[in-house]
């Protein structure tokens, strides 16, 4: 079994770093096997679709692919390769990064694809579960409701919320200093019950990989 995670976050080994950890060991539990292929896509330069339509016309491959040769083409193809698909990222103004989004395009625009694929989402966000709730929600939906029409079924989610994203030596402003202990307090009451969540997503994804 290959798991393919693509890796929308910049911060290396920050909240999503962790959250993804916690998932791979999910499903390492499950399937030891399993092979993972993590995908930092920050670490890459390319851009999102370009409307090109390349991928429309008539070939002889079994389904449309994006036709554009740069950095991540080759990681287009290992993803829709892949028996399970995690898509991993902070909420930046109530969406998935830019980067995340971008790949996703170039992934998704194609075409569905003509077999399902199972799939998880992690979502870790400055804002509170009642701030997700009434103003961020709408949007991940949407993302995933895209996620459903390219491949078949309906993702597994799993978010942290209200995250400790700060470090200790640098001065921040006061808008940011005034929550940091809050944000810490609530870190070490909350991220762990986050962290065994993502677990439970792992070992749930790769059963229902095995399925497919």
């Amino acid at each position: 079994m290959k798991i393919v995670i693509l890796n929308g976050g910049p911060r290396k080994g920050k909240n999503t770093d962790q959250m993804i950890d916690s998932l791979v060991e999910g499903i390492k539990s499950v399937s030891p096997d399993a092979e993972i292929q993590h995908i930092r896509l920050y670490d890459y330069l390319f851009t999102g679709c370009k409307s090109c339509f390349a991928c429309q016309l008539t070939t002889k491959r079994n389904y449309p692919v994006c036709q554009i040769k740069d950095s991540v083409s080759n990681l287009i193809s290992d993803t829709l390769n892949a028996d399970g698909i995690v898509f991993a990222s902070p909420v930046y103004y109530m969406n998935v990064t830019a980067q995340l989004r971008a790949f996703t395009e170039r992934l998704m625009y194609p075409g569905a694809r003509p077999f399902p694929i199972p799939t998880a989402v992690i979502y870790t966000m400055n804002a509170t579960e009642e701030q997700e709730e009434q103003f961020m929600s709408p949007m991940l939906q949407a993302f995933e409701m895209y996620l459903v029409g390219c491949f078949g079924v309906k993702p597994l989610v799993v978010q942290s919320c209200n995250t400790f994203q700060f470090n200790d030596k640098p001065v921040y402003n006061e808008g940011f200093r005034s929550s940091v202990e809050a944000k810490k307090a609530h870190r070490e009451k909350q991220f762990s019950k986050d962290l065994q969540a993502a677990y439970d997503v792992g070992e749930r994804l790769i059963i229902k990989a095995k399925r497919c």
